[in-house]
């Protein structure tokens, strides 16, 4: 696995559901990309298990973008499914600042991290990606001010949220629970707000 190139994929193809949302200004295409690559996914993710030497031959022509020891789901398969459930439950602001905070999260806390962690909090996490990681999310939610109907305090919790379970050592991948628990957060506060 090589960080930059996994961190960079993931922000490439990670931005195609907010920006498709943000500029169709429907659910619908968003919804519809997310389900052709889950589908996608999902058939990967059989294959793999059925027969591991897919695993293998796409880890060889991947050029290094994919974990080579991924869980029982690939951190691509709940990532997406995370975006499917934001999609389908969330309102949009909500839906499309949590997303921005699980791309921008996640690489924000991998890059900075890897190259600069060396205060060990959980096994391999460290205080420098999580500020890292948080970093880059307040940077993003100043960005979000300006086309999101949602206050600074909200956007701020889901900056806070998504990087506190990005450094959790769960059972659940952070692919998975970062986007969602900030999204609740969010949609808590702005609800009782």
């Amino acid at each position: 696995m090589i960080m930059w190139k996994r961190k960079l994929y993931r922000i490439g193809m990670g931005l195609i559901f907010p920006l498709t949302y943000i500029f169709t200004k429907t659910v619908f295409w968003p919804l519809l990309i997310t389900t052709f690559f889950l589908t996608l996914l999902g058939a990967l993710e059989y294959e793999r298990w059925k027969n591991p030497n897919v695993w293998k031959w796409l880890l060889e022509r991947a050029g290094g973008i994919f974990k080579t020891h991924p869980g029982k789901l690939t951190g691509d398969t709940c990532f997406m499914l995370s975006v499917f459930l934001l999609l389908l439950f969330f309102p949009k602001e909500i839906t499309i600042a949590s997303l921005f905070f699980l791309i921008f999260g996640d690489a924000g806390s991998g890059i900075i991290g890897s190259k600069f962690g060396r205060i060990k909090i959980f096994p391999g996490k460290t205080i420098e990606g999580f500020i890292g990681g948080f970093v880059f999310n307040l940077i993003v939610s100043f960005f979000l001010l300006t086309f999101l109907n949602l206050p600074f305090y909200i956007l701020l919790s889901g900056v806070l949220i998504s990087s506190i379970f990005e450094i959790l050592p769960l059972k659940i991948d952070d692919n998975l629970t970062v986007g969602l628990s900030s999204g609740i957060v969010m949609w808590i506060l702005k609800l009782t707000g």
